[in-house]
């Protein structure tokens, strides 16, 4: 411990960057989920029409552009983009970003590539949720699951546990049902080349979620999102704390919690979108109040507390925010598109606030 404590503070007066070795942390490591539906094809458009209304416009992404009365462009393909985003989230001392795993040739898998290409990559970890790529038909499949397991030995992929590769999976269907046996694939060829991933079922119910996901080789479970019709972002908070994580406490399986931003899904109600036609949310009548800043991080210092506190089910030391970049859904944390054309960092400001508190040297700067 003390050569590690001289080697930070050598690097923190020399101005240099320490390689995120996130075990080393005093807290947990927190990422946030990426939906990237922001690099162009159908996905894009539908998510313009919902975010196209004037009263939807403070939850654009930062880069979007207000083309007229109910139009506008999100174009999130431009390297500067990234590159910007890497900035932002690596100031709040965000270790890492959970990318959801699409087919490669998808529209959808161009931020994770954007990424990967962008010279400040190292800034901000990186790991996989494991979820469309598994839905590919059969021919392609060795292809995606020698692409998955590639990427966990990527530099800076995101690990726990001395070296395990994090990886999550939300909604892996396989016509309809869990492809158990390309979840065990993934698995086995990731140990031939000598992986041992941490693997995390996202699931809607811990407890219940760990006696069904256990024997299909994962090691916790988490969640990706919560649905409430929760008349406020506060009531929101204390339905995940609640249902998830003291479910989770009670039940003492291996978890992972999961931080909520939000969760209003108006702009899909009024603007339906393909992939989620007839879900019960078109007939809501009332979401959770839009988070305040302050709000979101008292929450995520009430799951760093959790994580602490339950060091027995928490053995990743690690948490999960939704989201990134959800923006018609609800959750988001990158900064929003305002008419003056400066960002409002206000939510991620927020969380460094809690991340880097003043006063305490940064390990990543």
């Amino acid at each position: 411990m003390r050569k590690i404590a001289i080697l930070i503070l050598l690097a923190v007066g020399m101005g240099m960057a320490l390689a995120p070795a996130q075990e080393g942390l005093p807290r947990p490591v927190v990422g946030a989920i990426r939906w990237d539906a922001w690099t162009g094809g159908e996905i894009t458009a539908q998510v313009e029409r919902s975010l196209g209304p004037p009263k939807y416009h403070d939850r654009l992404p930062w880069f979007a552009e207000v083309l007229a009365e109910g139009r506008v462009r999100i174009d999130g393909r431009p390297q500067t983009v990234m590159d910007r985003e890497i900035a932002f989230a690596a100031a709040a001392g965000l270790d890492y970003w959970a990318f959801l795993l699409y087919p490669e040739a998808s529209p959808m898998s161009q931020a994770l590539q954007s990424y990967l290409a962008s010279a400040a990559r190292g800034r901000v970890n990186f790991c996989l949720i494991l979820h469309n790529s598994f839905g590919v038909p059969e021919d392609q499949w060795p292809r995606e699951r020698d692409r998955a397991v590639a990427l966990l030995r990527q530099p800076r992929y995101q690990t726990v546990l001395h070296g395990r590769p994090l990886v999550y999976a939300f909604e892996v269907r396989l016509q309809g049902v869990f492809p158990a046996q390309r979840f065990a694939d993934f698995q086995r060829a990731a140990r031939a080349v000598g992986l041992n991933p941490y693997c995390v079922f996202m699931g809607w119910q811990p407890a219940a979620d760990f006696r069904h996901a256990a024997p299909l080789g994962f090691d916790a479970v988490s969640a990706y999102a919560y649905g409430s019709a929760d008349p406020t972002f506060q009531g929101l908070c204390q339905a995940v704390e609640r249902s998830y994580w003291q479910n989770a406490a009670t039940a003492g399986v291996p978890y992972v919690p999961l931080v909520t931003t939000g969760w209003d899904k108006q702009p899909r109600r009024d603007h339906p979108v393909s992939w989620e036609l007839g879900h019960a949310y078109h007939q809501q009548k009332v979401f959770p109040s839009v988070a305040t800043p302050a709000e979101i991080a008292s929450h995520l210092e009430r799951a760093l507390a959790f994580v602490r506190d339950h060091r027995a089910i928490c053995a990743a030391n690690a948490v999960i925010i939704y989201s990134w970049n959800e923006h018609d859904e609800g959750g988001w944390l990158v900064p929003t598109w305002t008419p003056g054309g400066k960002p409002d960092t206000g939510r991620i400001d927020a969380v460094g606030r809690v991340l880097k508190p003043a006063g305490l040297p940064s390990l990543r700067e």
